[in-house]
């Protein structure tokens, strides 16, 4: 089975290079790396090119500076669709070699025509590669729609997924989401299956710079939900109406390619959990139904609490 591993880059000089032998030394042969550099002003596309150079399965290929997450979906749309698992790279970390073949080895689980998503715990790592003593542990116990309309459990460098999911994400890029590899959660809950792997073969450096970070500690969770709390809220509603937007047809049931029992059921989830915005009597509702929760259940509590007051 074939698999491309999708890279984003943007000033990563210091890092990349780990990154890029931890991918050439996967224990996998049947591996193509695609790079975007994302407008970079240091000596990451030098780097590029001197492995490109030496290693013929490393392509890469400039672009203008438009964030992580439009760089990790034209990367989507720019993805031949010849490859039967599709990976995605963040540029700090460094893989351990069997990250591929474990994910590859669930995935062959799965029919083919079934949208497929992997995603793992990871090991948090400092800036050196050591690890970090994290005391706020990263439950999954259920995957649904219910859970991606409120929290993200994919963490994107340790996503691979299959060809159709692939090609249902590539179908229209949504204007607005919070982070492309949530989009990956939401979808495959939506029309297909999600594996989470409570092993983790990724080393995710924690240095101060990175797009998104792990929480550390209870201490650092508690700051991170009162920043968020005073922040204009909103923005889990947005994606949540751009979801629908863009899958609207599939979501009705309609006769379409994509294959999933409780698309009318999804639908209904999504529309109650937007209606919450402006109606007490939904937020409610939504309190009421379990179908939407996150995977502790004190944070369930909080967000039920958050939806009552607004704030979601």
């Amino acid at each position: 089975m074939s698999v491309l591993v999708l890279m984003s880059t943007y000033n990563g000089e210091k890092y990349i290079r780990t990154q890029l032998e931890s991918i050439l030394k996967q224990n996998y042969e049947e591996l193509t790396v695609l790079i975007r550099d994302d407008g970079s002003t240091d000596a990451t596309p030098s780097i590029l090119d001197s492995y490109t150079s030496l290693y013929p399965q490393l392509q890469w290929y400039p672009g203008h500076n438009i964030g992580v997450c439009q760089s990790f979906f034209e990367l989507i749309r720019k993805a031949e669709l010849s490859y039967d698992y599709y990976s995605f790279a963040d540029q700090d970390d460094q893989w351990l070699p069997e990250k591929i073949s474990r994910a590859v080895s669930i995935l062959d689980t799965y029919p083919h025509e079934t949208p497929a998503l992997y995603c793992s715990d990871k090991i948090i790592v400092d800036e050196h590669l050591e690890p970090i003593n994290v005391t706020v542990s990263r439950v999954m116990k259920k995957a649904t729609f219910g859970n991606a309309l409120v929290q993200d459990m994919c963490t994107g460098c340790t996503a691979v997924m299959n060809r159709r999911l692939l090609e249902i994400i590539r179908h229209q890029t949504p204007e607005f989401v919070i982070m492309h590899d949530w989009w990956f959660y939401l979808t495959a809950t939506c029309f297909g299956e999600v594996y989470y792997d409570q092993e983790s073969y990724i080393k995710y450096r924690q240095h101060g710079h990175n797009t998104s970070g792990a929480m550390l500690s209870r201490k650092d969770l508690l700051k991170h939900r009162i920043r968020e709390l005073k922040k204009p809220r909103g923005e889990i509603y947005r994606q949540v109406e751009e979801f629908i937007r863009i899958f609207d047809p599939q979501l009705n049931n309609e006769p379409c390619q994509y294959h999933s029992s409780s698309l009318v059921y999804n639908k209904n989830l999504a529309e109650k959990l937007l209606k919450s915005r402006d109606s007490f009597i939904y937020r409610l509702k939504v309190v009421f139904d379990t179908g939407i929760y996150r995977q502790k259940f004190s944070d369930t509590i909080i967000l039920y609490l958050v939806i009552l007051i607004g704030k979601l």
